[in-house]
């Protein structure tokens, strides 16, 4: 799981010693699936779940309100 907890901080320009100290225990460059939470602040506050399959280089995103307000235009695809 990669937490979204530390994106301020890249933001906001930490060293990378303080981001290693806050992410390495996670180990995530080590695993085959990486799950990422994302908050979607607009149009309507919510949460959307992208499950990221390193191996095949695809992304599986879950958003309950994708119906209602469409995501395709927030992903750009770049073929490998």
């Amino acid at each position: 799981l990669l937490s979204t907890h530390d994106l301020p901080r890249i933001r906001y320009n930490a060293t990378d010693d303080t981001l290693w100290r806050t992410m390495s225990w996670t180990k995530y460059w080590d695993k085959a699936t990486w799950i990422l939470p994302i908050h979607r602040p607009s149009p309507c506050s919510h949460w959307v779940m992208c499950t990221i399959d390193v191996v095949s280089h695809r992304l599986f995103l879950f958003d309950s309100f994708a119906e209602e307000r469409p995501w395709k235009q927030d992903i750009q695809v770049r073929p490998f």
